[in-house]
């Protein structure tokens, strides 16, 4: 290198020629900025670690918490837990006492639905709520029965 290069280029990153590895002070001065700059990469990657926030915890596809806590968090899941042993049974009890057939159960259960359902969306009440859930609950329940009706006709011949 010539000196006309050396000069432009700052003092430690030009390499030791043969007359400057005598210079024990520019090799210490190196080895400390060398130093120097490997504890600022180390301080700059701690603090990016720690501004940086945690890693949500890992979802997984098949939890059902959402539907244990339902009965705590919304009116929606009161509605239905209620629905279980009111409306629910009572609809139950009537589709049997008529002995309707299960299709026409679905399809009454189904304009009932709609029905009580769009009256719940105009008027938001926790009675409309609870027939709005009670009405599949009931048919869920009616299902069964309806299927012992059925074989009850089979056997019987009628």
């Amino acid at each position: 290198m010539s000196s006309s290069d050396s000069d432009d280029q700052p003092w430690w990153s030009v390499k030791a020629t043969g007359a400057d590895s005598g210079d024990d002070d520019r090799q210490e001065e190196r080895e400390a900025l060398t130093d120097a700059a490997a504890d600022l990469r180390y301080a700059a990657e701690y603090m990016r670690d720690a501004m940086t926030p945690a890693a949500p915890p890992e979802e997984s596809n098949w939890d059902f918490t959402w539907l244990t806590q339902m009965r705590k968090r919304s009116d929606n899941g009161r509605a239905f837990i209620d629905s279980l042993w009111t409306v629910g049974p009572a609809f139950t009890v009537f589709l049997a006492s008529q002995r309707f057939e299960f299709g026409t159960a679905a399809g009454m259960t189904f304009l009932g639905f709609i029905v009580i359902g769009g009256w719940h969306l105009r008027v938001e009440r926790k009675a409309t709520r609870l027939l709005t859930w009670g009405l599949p609950v009931g048919l869920a329940y009616y299902a069964p029965v309806a299927i012992i009706f059925g074989l009850g006709k089979v056997l019987v011949g009628g």
